[in-house]
């Protein structure tokens, strides 16, 4: 379902509001339209790429980011709407984590399409609640993620879910490698996994989200479908 983002993050562009001229679509669920005040945002493909899952992440479905380049018509569709006051104004710290989380569990580090469910504590976000359905579903918790890639000095973390030996070998975990360690680790020591977010531990552990004195309530986690 989702395709790999690059890391790291070229976010610096991203910290002010986005938009420029809003349209209406004649559709009978109207699709806000909104053109990108800054063409810098999408003057290349990995900037595209990353405006993209950005977009996704921060903004609510009903709205369309668009930018002419050319010949070229770019759109950008958003989803879940984690930050919907980024067309006007630039995002909170809140916000930045929120939409930092999001960005992070949708980084497949293979490129492949794999199917995922992001969820997280109840009463934490504006997510629906999960439903039977889901839960019974996407059995197998990847990981939480958090962080705050639009910091002066971004950070990017993961907990990894625990598994049965049977559930950790399902193939499904050949094509998410963001949770797991790659063997190389920070200059201060601490562990890197393949994406090269730093891991810190077991969900089950609630130590897992203080980092360095601060406990992350913005974290998104991960579930998969088994293939088996």
């Amino acid at each position: 379902m989702w395709a790999v983002l690059t890391i790291p993050f070229l976010l610096s562009l991203f910290f002010g509001p986005v938009a420029a001229e809003t349209r209406k679509s004649a559709s009978s669920q109207p699709i806000q339209e909104v053109e990108l005040a800054d063409p810098t945002l999408v003057a290349t493909e990995t900037a595209r790429h990353q405006l993209k899952y950005l977009v996704n992440c921060a903004l609510p479905d009903s709205v369309v980011l668009f930018s002419v380049q050319g010949h070229e018509r770019f759109t950008f569709p958003g989803h879940l709407g984690l930050a919907p006051e980024w067309l006007k104004t630039p995002l909170t710290p809140f916000q930045e984590r929120w939409v930092s989380a999001c960005m992070l569990a949708l980084t497949n580090y293979a490129g492949k399409h794999v199917e995922v469910w992001l969820h997280a504590k109840p009463g934490t976000a504006p997510f629906l609640a999960p439903s039977k359905e889901d839960t019974k579903a996407y059995s197998l918790l990847e990981g939480g993620f958090f962080g705050n890639l639009f910091s002066a000095h971004p950070v990017a973390y993961v907990c990894s879910g625990t598994h049965m030996k049977i559930d950790a070998q399902d193939p499904v975990f050949r094509d998410r490698l963001c949770t797991k360690a790659s063997g190389d680790r920070t200059r201060d020591g601490k562990p890197l996994t393949v994406c090269e977010f730093i891991l810190t531990g077991p969900c089950s552990d609630p130590a897992s989200f203080t980092i360095n004195g601060q406990t992350y309530d913005e974290v998104i986690f991960v579930s998969l479908k088994p293939t088996k």
